[in-house]
């Protein structure tokens, strides 16, 4: 049974989308449909380069006629350059709101004057999400945000090692279907073409998976089963790597070596099917 607690992120950054052709505009870019987005659901998205892979992933919430896009502080500009590239004459408003803060908890009796709360839409009772404004005064207990990274990473996902793999893998290779950032009925948008490809034709040669070792791990090993290569690391601290799906259930729970002759074993999450 985990401990409750409730933290300030203050590496989150809060982008606006307003206007008209809001709804529009972001469906026919990132890969959730905003659709779904009401007063008590929010979404986990991404935004894909041409080519389907991962550039960016963020939650967006709406209040009144604004959708609200929550993004790690340094993926944020550039993030807002792709939408103002996306814009072209689409009626929206882009803004960056540097008025807010990201109060995360664990807590399900936790009460807070916000401006809107959320669960977090990735894994079940994972915690929840309020935002208020900078200025108002919070009045309550705060917790550095280590556990909550902690949490992150024990449940495999990937906010802190995201900044390693940029750009360099699809969006189901990073399990995103599995987090519930994918909508595939909605239409197209940037990437949809590869995405539904590797769907339909089932060619997901390889997933994202975290690592437990004791020793020290290095980016670019790669991992053996039987002498056979059957994976590599592409994350430090913590270590993540991605992982051969042939013949997945063969070594999922056994002891596998780095090229340094170093153990370690995957920790398949609870939530991956």
């Amino acid at each position: 049974m985990r401990s409750n607690y409730t933290t300030n992120i203050e590496n989150k950054r809060v982008i606006s989308i307003t206007g008209d052709e809001s709804e529009t505009f972001l469906n026919n870019i990132i890969t959730n449909d905003v659709k779904k987005i009401n007063s008590n659901n929010s979404i986990y998205s991404c935004l894909l380069s041409p080519q389907g892979k991962v550039i960016s992933h963020f939650f967006i919430s709406k209040i009144d006629n604004k959708f609200l896009i929550i993004v790690d502080d340094y993926l944020s500009d550039d993030l807002i350059e792709k939408l103002n590239f996306y814009k072209l004459r689409s009626q929206v408003d882009i803004k960056d709101e540097n008025l807010y803060n990201v109060i995360f908890t664990t807590d399900e009796n936790f009460k807070f004057n916000s401006i809107l709360d959320f669960e977090d839409p990735r894994i079940p009772n994972f915690g929840k999400y309020f935002i208020s404004k900078k200025n108002d005064n919070l009045g309550i207990n705060l917790e550095d945000s280590e556990k909550y990274y902690k949490l992150i990473n024990l449940n495999g996902l990937i906010d802190s090692i995201f900044n390693q793999i940029q750009g360099q893998y699809f969006s189901l290779e990073l399990n995103m279907q599995e987090l519930n950032a994918i909508d595939f009925s909605k239409g197209c948008y940037v990437g949809q073409e590869n995405t539904a490809r590797m769907s339909l034709k089932e060619k997901i040669s390889k997933k994202l998976f975290r690592l437990n070792s004791e020793s020290k791990l290095s980016s670019g090993e790669e991992i053996f089963f039987n002498k056979e290569i059957i994976g590599k690391i592409v994350s430090e601290n913590p270590n993540f790597a991605m992982i051969k799906m042939l013949k997945f259930n063969e070594f999922n729970d056994k002891d596998l070596k780095t090229q340094d002759d170093i153990k370690v074993k995957i920790s398949k999450p609870n939530w991956m099917n």
